[in-house]
């Protein structure tokens, strides 16, 4: 038989051995574990990233968008007025034409030709 000894070295052997392979295992998982956990932190790092340099295009696209929105609101608003002030003047006159009294047949082309000549002319002062 085996001496008591013996069985105690064997024993103790054993166990160390058993209590190293354990540990290689742990700290080969952990180090699997450690790497996974760097290479997800990498992505989400980048998406992160990614996420920021977005937000901050949004941001100065939406600063783009409203200046240029105002810009055309101020254009629109003093072509309104430009626009009204030109329509004033042909309802100011349509209406003279309208108040003015029927010429008769044998003067109409006379009247034509006098009003051409005062169109033609108002024209061009409103061109220049």
């Amino acid at each position: 038989m085996i001496s008591p000894a013996i069985t105690a070295i064997i024993i103790a052997v054993l166990a160390a051995v058993a209590f190293t392979g354990g540990f290689a295992v742990s700290n080969w998982r952990s180090t699997a574990e450690i790497q996974r956990l760097n290479s997800d932190n990498a992505m989400l790092s980048a998406s992160n990233n990614k996420c920021a340099s977005d937000v901050q295009s949004v941001r100065a696209a939406m600063v783009a968008l409203t200046t240029a929105s105002m810009t055309r609101e101020k254009n629109a608003a003093a072509a309104m007025q430009q626009a009204g002030a030109v329509a004033a003047k042909h309802v100011s006159r349509a209406k003279d034409i309208r108040s003015r009294p029927s010429v008769a047949p044998q003067y109409q082309c006379e009247a034509i030709m006098r009003e051409q000549a005062a169109y033609i002319q108002t024209r061009r002062q409103d061109e220049h």
